[in-house]
């Protein structure tokens, strides 16, 4: 039986980490900022005004946090359109119900599931750092997918950019894909099953490999 796809989002739908500053500097830029700093977005969450605020403090720039986030979103919702609703919603189809698990807040997921509502996306169950308390590649936030789907490791390929965490899915018995198409980390040595680009053909590949 073909194992059903769960999926990271950070660098693996998009690309996140190198998008999220220069979304942040062309909005400050055009409040009136000619040279901004870059933003820790792994110390300041961009979905978060409070955490964007508290770094506009840090940097003294008197700068609106709310139009920040709004224009990152305005740029991920259409991204995805663009880019990755169509091949999910080929993929939720064929090998589905597909789900979720990433590192990120709660304000990201409240986001996450209204774009895909929007979308006719019918996944079932996503899963966030921040509400399950730990990071990847600890076992507990897969732990909780499969807890909430009530079905066993062994039916899941984790697709994800991030080698290093994203394997941690293997510690409940999913299988794990390496999406390269975004990946910023250096995971050379990885040799387990890759495609270098989300699309029905690529994970369809990988999904037979994986569930041989």
């Amino acid at each position: 039986m073909t194992k059903i796809p769960v999926f990271d989002i950070g660098d693996t739908l998009l690309p996140s980490h190198k998008k999220q500053n220069k979304v942040l500097r062309e909005e400050l830029k055009r409040e009136g900022f000619k040279n901004p700093p870059k933003m820790d977005i792994n110390k300041y969450n961009i979905y978060k005004p409070g955490e964007i605020q508290e770094w506009l403090d840090n940097n003294n720039l008197d700068a609106d946090p709310k139009k920040v986030k709004k224009a990152y979103i305005e740029w991920e919702r259409k991204y995805l359109e663009e880019n990755a609703i169509d091949e999910l919603k080929k993929i939720n189809q064929k090998f589905g119900p597909i789900g979720f698990i990433s590192d990120n807040s709660l304000e990201a997921k409240d986001f996450y599931e209204q774009f895909f509502e929007e979308n006719d996306l019918n996944y079932r169950v996503f899963v966030v750092s921040e509400e399950v308390g730990v990071k990847k590649p600890e076992k507990e936030i897969f732990q909780e997918f499969l807890d909430r789907r009530d079905e066993s490791g062994e039916k899941f390929a984790y697709v994800g950019n991030y080698v290093d965490r994203d394997i941690g899915a293997e510690k409940v018995g999913m299988s794990f894909i390496w999406l390269k198409e975004h990946y910023l980390f250096d995971s050379s040595s990885y040799d387990g099953v890759q495609i270098p680009k989300l699309n029905f053909e690529n994970l369809e590949n990988a999904l037979k490999e994986v569930s041989e």
